[in-house]
């Protein structure tokens, strides 16, 4: 049964999402903890190599140093994976990309880093006492199905839907890209989105609302300079449709961050 909620991101665009069940999420975490057993095979492998190796020198110093060496790296691969990837591929892991789920704010947005350290090692408590049980409790009792690392950094998993391009209507003039691919890089894929929402909608807002919405949008996505002057929806529309062509030629488009 599907779980959808209503988010209001901070400029004020109202989004949806369905949270992502304990059914996708126990299959995104079987595919990462099979990539994992792959990586923590082979350190385990030349694990013993090198305890081997220390061990017939006869130095208990180096013994101790290769098992200390050896058990922090168990530790901290899982963390490393888990943090990197969600942090690189916009709130994914790979297990999360195969399955279609992503990792969001409470608001909407993309999770710092910070956020994302903080829901990976909590997993720790919420794989307790063994698989997951406590995290799946969570899970299970939580209206947003978030377990115990998602409360704590405000985070929550939901599926990644596939949204149709909306068809916006130019109101200016573009026959020149205006704007550099620097002064894009710190438009998300997120980001468009809104932006794409606003565009497609301003015409049926009264004058005072759509003009405050366009300078808070400008003032979130485009560079200090383009900002003000009664000019930020040329920006703002020059901005959406660099993107959107940019996305066509088959391009990334877009910074996951």
């Amino acid at each position: 049964m599907e779980n959808r909620i209503a988010i209001t991101t901070p400029e004020y665009v109202k989004l949806e999402f369905e949270t992502a069940g304990l059914g996708s999420r126990t299959l995104s975490l079987l595919i990462d903890w099979m990539i994992l057993g792959v990586v923590q095979f082979i350190l385990i492998f030349f694990g013993i190599l090198f305890f081997a190796a220390s061990a017939t020198l006869g130095n208990p110093f180096w013994t101790s140093v290769t098992i200390g060496v050896f058990l922090v790296l168990l530790f901290f691969i899982p963390l490393c994976y888990y943090v990197l990837t969600e942090y690189f591929m916009n709130g994914q892991t790979i297990g999360k990309r195969a399955v279609g789920l992503r990792v969001v704010t409470d608001r909407g947005t993309a999770p710092g880093f910070l956020a994302i350290f903080l829901r990976n090692l909590l997993r720790v408590v919420d794989g307790l006492p063994f698989f997951y049980l406590a995290g799946g409790i969570s899970v299970f009792f939580n209206r947003r199905e978030k377990r115990l690392g998602d409360l704590a950094a405000g985070t929550m998993v939901v599926q990644k839907e596939k949204r149709e391009v909306p068809h916006v209507h130019p109101l200016f003039s573009h026959r020149e890209p205006i704007l550099t691919s620097s002064e894009l890089s710190g438009i998300s894929e997120r980001k468009w989105e809104l932006l794409g929402r606003f565009l497609t909608r301003r015409e049926e807002m009264f004058p005072a609302a759509r003009q405050e919405l366009a300078q808070r949008l400008a003032r979130s996505l485009l560079p200090l300079e383009k900002v003000g002057g009664g000019q930020e929806e040329f920006y703002l529309e020059a901005a959406y449709f660099q993107l959107r062509n940019r996305q066509r030629v088959g391009e990334s488009g877009f910074l996951e961050r």
